[in-house]
């Protein structure tokens, strides 16, 4: 399908298509109203894209500078209202996206904001980035809860500051001693300094705490931060329902009518409502059936202990699994009917199913290389405990359920092997007194207030279900070599709980990238791949 257009009506195009002559093409310097309302229309008109851009959006004067006439602009802005004000088509939200910036916000606010997990997340490294600068007014990067006030957060502030003071000082004294077992800072060539330093970071950074500040960059549709922002607003903390203004403020400046229905109150305060209400009433009831129900027996688990503390319980999972796969990937192969794979599911042989699963995964040349949707069929349900700070890289996989409460110091902390004796006893001291403060801050404030102060030493316990072909994404990627020890205990317990405990061999076959090692020279070898990358013309 490729119409004919005249010149003037080519030139006018020509800034706003990235061809206009293919059946493939971008929109360019629109408006995302506009970008939104065209594909909207795009859905109920037989016609191209770009003739109906031409027809209905582009009119008076042919486009303007950015992204059409005022007229076209009052058109698009005409049809938000109609159809998603109006009549609540939310799939007219998602056909445009945001990039937004959330600077400054704690570790905690990270979390929530990233829970939805319907967008695009880049979150602040804390394995790569110290955290031991003050800023121009001499005070560390960390939030102070607005619920505190007077002496208490004076107290908070010494208890922050007296964390970061034991960080800086730990990360330095680390640091000094790598570089003067390997020589003396001078003579290691670039990439070895750049290792070093993170695996100093990597065995400090347990010493910031929740409330440490963090950047958080997100693309997403406006229906995603539509629901983030009535998230931020129903949530207990005051960080948050301030992060949900300041979000909503700029989407209305930026997107106003695809959000339109955040500033009318008879739709925003139900909704509201609703999420503070059920939330609050959810965690009574909750108590008391745990209450009820202590002490009873549960379905059998698989439970594995990690060398480092990490504990991991495969607590459901499908013992016909592979059977279940193995019809799946006749399904996407020959197109059969639910009962024909039901059926095949049943009777399948085990040499039929190795052929199917050696013959789909085929071979894969790296991590990247994944077998298709079939080992979506199946799923895990595991019972996770591992230092905050592992647990904040694996809640960002967004194909995964994920569940967990709040912080506390009640379970223990993570202390790395790469501390020495003396490194690990400050280390301790300073955790400890952590875990001092936090008790008296939960007694006073809360359990969530207090969850600002636990250092992400500290460990949680959190529940994450997810298919196989997420387990496959997940266990290759966090079990890397270069990555932290702590997450990658984890990735290696599941793993072995899917292959040793639930007997999935194919399935833990097929995930040929995982790295059970202890990961020695892992970093090393990341950073001198970027080096050459940087240094390649």
């Amino acid at each position: 399908m490729t119409p004919e257009f005249t010149a003037e009506e080519r030139s006018v195009l020509a800034r706003h298509f990235s061809n206009l002559d293919g059946p493939v093409y971008a929109l360019t310097d629109l408006p995302d109203v506009t970008k939104a309302a065209l594909f909207a229309r795009y859905s109920r008109s037989p016609k191209s894209l770009r003739r109906l851009f031409l027809d209905e959006f582009a009119t008076s004067g042919g486009g303007g500078e950015r992204g059409g006439s005022e007229e076209g602009l009052a058109r698009s802005e005409a049809l938000f209202s109609r159809v998603l004000a109006d009549y609540g088509d939310d799939s007219v939200a998602q056909l445009a996206g945001v990039h937004v910036a959330l600077e400054g916000i704690s570790n905690l606010a990270t979390k929530v904001v990233e829970r939805p997990r319907l967008g695009a997340y880049l979150e602040q490294s804390t394995r790569y980035i110290p955290y031991d600068f003050r800023d121009a007014l001499g005070r560390y990067r960390y939030v102070r809860p607005p619920e505190l006030e007077g002496s208490e957060f004076a107290r908070f502030e010494e208890e922050m500051d007296a964390l970061f003071d034991a960080y800086s000082s730990l990360t330095a004294r680390v640091t000094d001693r790598l570089f003067a077992s390997s020589g003396g800072v001078e003579s290691l060539p670039p990439a070895m300094r750049a290792t070093l330093r993170a695996f100093a970071l990597d065995a400090t950074r347990g010493l910031l705490p929740a409330a440490t500040a963090s950047n958080v960059g997100i693309f997403a549709s406006a229906q995603t931060l539509e629901q983030l922002v009535l998230h931020l607003a129903a949530h207990p903390l005051g960080e948050m329902r301030l992060l949900g203004e300041q979000l909503q403020r700029e989407l209305e400046r930026e997107i106003p009518s695809m959000v339109s229905r955040l500033s009318r109150p008879e739709r925003r305060e139900p909704w509201v409502e609703y999420l503070r209400s059920t939330r609050h009433a959810l965690a009574s009831l909750a108590r008391s059936i745990v209450s009820a129900h202590s002490g009873i027996g549960g379905a059998q688990t698989i439970h594995l202990d990690g060398p480092l503390g990490s504990q991991v319980d495969l607590v459901d999972w499908d013992p016909d699994a592979e059977r279940r796969v193995g019809a799946a990937i006749v399904v996407e192969a020959l197109g059969l009917g639910a009962v024909e794979a039901g059926e095949l599911a049943a009777s399948i042989g085990e040499a039929e199913l190795d052929a199917l699963f050696a013959q789909y995964c085929g071979e894969r040349g790296n991590r990247r290389h994944r077998p298709g949707r079939a080992f979506e069929r199946t799923r895990y349900h595991f019972g996770v405990v591992s230092d905050y700070g592992a647990f904040r890289d694996l809640q960002r996989h967004r194909m995964l359920s994920i569940s967990w409460g709040d912080l506390g110091c009640e379970m223990g902390y993570f202390t790395s092997p790469k501390l020495t004796d003396d490194e690990a006893a400050a280390y301790a001291s300073s955790l400890e007194r952590a875990a001092d403060y936090h008790r008296s801050l939960a007694e006073s404030h809360g359990a969530k207030v207090a969850s600002y102060a636990v250092p992400m030493a500290f460990r949680i316990r959190f529940d994450l279900e997810l298919n196989a072909r997420e387990a496959m994404h997940l266990i290759e990627l966090r079990s890397a070599p270069q990555g932290h020890e702590s997450y990658r205990e984890v990735a290696q317990l599941m793993y072995r709980a899917i292959a040793e405990g639930a007997l999935h061999r194919r399935i833990s076959g097929a995930m040929s990238h995982v790295d059970m090692s202890a990961g020695e020279g892992g970093r090393l070898a990341s950073i001198e791949r970027q080096e050459q990358k940087r240094s390649a013309p």
